[in-house]
């Protein structure tokens, strides 16, 4: 009797068509995993960054509407007739929101990403500073009883209020407080 023996070589088309087989599904698995992560980086780069605080981070202060947010070319639609000004000095970005304080105090506060520290610092100081008191924020603060500014690292951030009453001052100081805690961890 004599034993047939089986080549090796007839398997190794076959090994050799699992392996390529083998690599091609690894390959697109890898692909939609990258994708699916680029997707998501690209969603979370759209949306506007958490840099005002929640409603309650500051005391007594609610959030009171959505943020909008402004590129540099787009500016006007929010600060039509000072825009310019903005774009001149280097803005990237603007973010508003506005907030209430209990039931006695309205105040927008605006958020305006400058292309580096520099430019904030030249906004900052192409303010007025008359009538203001500096105020211990970020790299530098001036509150004019019924507005603040202030400046850290490459933001600008000015908050209005629409009512002047008593504590209008003190619950403004306290919201910029929460916005450069916020600012702090970018």
């Amino acid at each position: 009797m004599h034993k047939q023996r089986i080549s090796s070589n007839r398997c190794k088309p076959l090994q050799t068509f699992n392996y390529h087989l083998l690599f091609a599904l690894l390959a697109a698995a890898f692909l939609v995993g990258a994708l699916a992560g680029i997707r998501m980086l690209s969603r979370r780069a759209a949306e506007p960054p958490s840099w005002f605080p929640e409603s309650g981070e500051a005391f007594g202060w609610t959030r009171a509407g959505e943020t909008r947010s402004f590129e540099a070319a787009d500016l006007w639609k929010y600060v039509d007739g000072d825009a310019e000004r903005y774009r001149r000095f280097g803005v990237r970005r603007t973010l508003t929101l506005n907030y209430r304080y209990g039931e006695t105090v309205e105040a927008v506060a605006d958020i305006h990403l400058m292309q580096t520290p520099g430019n904030a610092a030249s906004i900052f100081e192409s303010e007025s500073s008359a009538g203001s008191r500096p105020v211990a924020l970020g790299d530098a603060g001036r509150s004019y009883g019924q507005s603040l500014t202030f400046r850290q690292g490459p933001f600008f951030v000015r908050l209005v209020a629409y009512q002047d009453v008593p504590q209008t001052e003190r619950a403004l100081l306290s919201l910029a407080q929460a916005i450069e805690r916020r600012l702090a961890r970018q």
